[in-house]
């Protein structure tokens, strides 16, 4: 009998589904509930568990990730199974991106704010999404889902993968970390949707962002580190960029006083676009976990295990 603390709070339909699990005992409380004889039996938890709770657990043998990111796990022993919830957040971020991507192409935003001011001014040229080229920076999950929907309204899609493998027939070239440079320029909204490793942190630095279009739009749901904020903020105040959109910052929480708020055309949201916030997201995390608690229990091998070399 495998012992599970859940440090997250599930639905009761969730709950009853796991107790019916053969071979296991879940916990559904935080770490501080547990008693000591607890903590002792517990071999596997599920969740986003704090460094200092795994460190606590002396029998510990597995940990699932509720998250796609897994860079801050990696310390873990290998000894101990690391798995991810890759896949689950795709559909319901990608809704997000494209959202974001009309909002800023229809100068949304701007509306809102001339709409408190009573102003009727109209800008007369938007852009399409049926016109535009976009690149996305990572095609895992997320980054396939969006390009999907993209090239379904008509833009013509590109993709940036560590190697280039299994091209997807909605994506007219890939390239790699190393020579995407090449097309930056010619690319109408580039979204990065990346895990950190230290190949991605600081990727978008200053020269980088002034190789875009001056009216290319700039997306971020993957690690507010891939962007350097500062650099970021000097050329948006200096008019480069039609918009950028950041669900992730850095540093993130975003600091109330920060200048980012208020740098002109930067549109952020806090870390939503993933998470529980949407039905999509909730039970396809939840179908990657119960997959790999029943493979764990019949002992076969396990989805989206963790990499940790590459962080992912």
């Amino acid at each position: 009998m495998r012992t599970v603390l859940v440090t997250e709070k599930l639905r009761e339909e969730t709950i009853q589904e796991f107790n019916a699990l053969e071979g296991y005992q879940f916990l559904y409380k935080s770490f501080d509930e547990t008693t000591e004889e607890e903590r002792n039996q517990i071999d596997t938890v599920i969740g986003f568990p704090k460094k200092d709770t795994l460190e606590q657990l002396p029998n510990l043998k597995w940990v699932q990730l509720l998250s796609a990111g897994a860079n801050q796990y990696t310390w873990l022993p290998e000894h101990i199974l690391l798995t991810n919830a890759f896949g689950g957040y795709g559909k319901g971020i990608a809704e997000y991106l494209i959202a974001t991507t009309l909002m800023v192409q229809k100068y949304l935003p701007t509306y809102l704010d001339q709409q408190k001011e009573h102003n009727w001014t109209r800008h007369t040229f938007v852009k399409t999404i049926e016109d535009s080229k976009i690149l996305c920076v990572g095609m895992g999950g997320i980054g396939s889902e969006y390009l999907k929907r993209a090239h379904a309204l008509g833009a013509t899609c590109y993709g940036v993968r560590r190697t280039i493998h299994d091209k997807p027939e909605f994506v007219e070239e890939l390239y790699t970390m190393d020579t995407f440079d090449k097309v930056l320029p010619e690319m109408d909204v580039i979204a990065l949707c990346l895990p950190e490793t230290p190949e991605t942190i600081h990727m978008f630095n200053k020269e980088r962002l002034l190789k875009m279009k001056k009216d290319a739009i700039l997306l971020n749901i993957g690690r507010g580190s891939a962007i350097v904020t500062d650099d970021l903020m000097e050329v948006m105040k200096e008019g480069h960029l039609l918009g950028a959109v950041l669900d992730v910052t850095d540093p993130e929480p975003l600091p109330q006083n920060h200048a980012l708020w208020n740098t002109p055309r930067v549109y952020i949201t806090p870390h939503i676009s993933g998470g529980f916030s949407t039905d999509a997201n909730y039970y396809n995390v939840i179908a990657v976990v119960k997959e790999n608690l029943l493979r764990v229990r019949d002992g076969k091998e396990v989805i989206h295990s963790v990499d940790r070399k590459l962080g992912y």
